[in-house]
């Protein structure tokens, strides 16, 4: 049985159809790539932000509370293996804070 010059002429014209819409086709995309550039987009919009901060001059604190009075710490005392264990902070301005302490799976932890 041969192929006629016409069946051989469909046969790539078929081919070559087939051929281009297979790489047309819209490839699914990385769903880690959507996520990446979101990352990016809220990282840049971020840095945005910072920068208008420091043109514009304002250092803005966070509201710290009472907890923590301005200044440098003068010096730290830890108290342990009595009633109240603590870790108690001296500050410069003569303020003191406590934090007590526990002891967790062999490490000691305060605040």
């Amino acid at each position: 049985m041969s192929i006629r010059s016409g069946q051989l002429r469909v046969l790539a014209l078929i081919s070559t159809v087939g051929c281009l819409a297979a790489g047309c086709t819209a490839q699914p995309q990385n769903p880690n790539a959507i996520e990446q550039g979101e990352a990016i987009k809220r990282l840049d919009y971020r840095l945005q932000q910072l920068e208008s901060r420091i043109d514009s001059g304002t250092t803005e604190r966070p509201d710290q509370g009472d907890k923590t009075p301005p200044g440098p710490v003068k010096s730290l005392t830890l108290r342990l293996g009595t009633v109240d264990d603590r870790l108690r902070i001296y500050w410069e301005d003569g303020t003191t804070t406590n934090l007590p302490c526990t002891e967790e799976q062999n490490t000691w932890v305060c605040g």
